[in-house]
């Protein structure tokens, strides 16, 4: 696998099904199909917008972990990639995936996959002579087994320290946007996702039962907040957490507990991203409301 997430590749997930052999493997023959359907839009709303709905990202449709850690083996993945010491590589060529799945979205691993040339990342372990990736590809890789393998990618969520947060997100200019009122929280760490059919009142009970409690145990976290964003073409969830320090908010993403309760967090939701700001990313401007 390579490093730093790029664009996802729905055109050739579409090639790679299209080129599945009939004696495809009965344990990942069966391709799923998500949950909870996405948005409906009009043909003519698709073509005043660029040809997809406004918003759109490619998502793959989920996988079996269990099928993807047996293509893991069948296919060889072994042979150059380790996962913790506790399974080492055969060569030890690529990089370690303990803990990829905490560093990269789903696409991102099903475009390594299929096009591991389409984002070289510098580095031992990434590049060939050729200066190319040195990840094989895999022709008759079926598009079920695809989705498997990328859902056991995203299963290795610990065995090593998270990878270096990015840069927080700069403050807006001053003289074009009014600045937050002052406030406990100085740094935060927001993501925004939707929630798995069904699911909601499962992750309202956990968090909370259990979740909000150990969340803010962490690292002086002070605050958690959530949003409905109708904005979006399918209303979408925007949870802010709020710390006093950016070292604060560095320590946090650096605890080997996270990832536990991120795990959890995670299992009530639809694949998304995280990203940090060095002011609240939504505020309310009083000098701009009313009452």
């Amino acid at each position: 696998m390579r490093g730093a997430a790029r664009g996802w590749l729905p055109v050739a997930l579409a090639a790679v099904a299209l080129g599945c052999r009939s004696e495809t493997p009965a344990s990942s023959s069966t391709l799923a199909r998500a949950a909870s359907p996405g948005p409906r839009v009009t043909m003519m709303a698709l073509h005043a917008n660029g040809g997809v709905p406004a918003g759109w990202r490619f998502m793959l449709p989920p996988g079996s972990v269990d099928r993807g850690r047996i293509a893991f083996t069948e296919l060889g993945c072994g042979t150059c990639h380790a996962v913790g010491p506790e399974h080492p590589a055969g060569s030890g060529k690529g990089p370690d995936l303990a803990g990829m799945g905490s560093h990269h979205p789903p696409g991102y691993f099903a475009e390594s996959i299929l096009n591991p040339d389409a984002v070289l990342v510098s580095g031992e372990g990434y590049l060939g002579p050729d200066g190319r990736s040195i990840m094989p590809s895999y022709p008759d890789l079926t598009a079920a087994q695809l989705t498997d393998l990328v859902a056991y990618l995203q299963s290795l969520r610990t065995g090593e320290a998270p990878v270096p947060m990015p840069p927080p997100a700069a403050p807006p200019d001053d003289a074009t946007v009014p600045a937050p009122a002052a406030q406990r929280a100085t740094a935060f760490y927001a993501q925004r996702y939707t929630v798995q059919a069904g699911r909601l009142p499962d992750l309202e009970t956990w968090f909370k039962s259990t979740g909000a409690r150990r969340l803010l145990a962490l690292n002086g976290m002070v605050s958690i907040e959530t949003y409905v964003d109708a904005w979006a073409p399918s209303p979408a969830l925007v949870t802010i957490f709020g710390f006093p320090s950016e070292e604060a908010l560095d320590a946090f993403t650096k605890n080997p507990a996270v990832d536990a309760i991120g795990a959890e967090y995670d299992a009530f939701l639809e694949p998304h991203d995280h990203r940090p700001f060095r002011r609240p990313p939504l505020y309310r401007v009083p000098s701009l409301s009313a009452p």
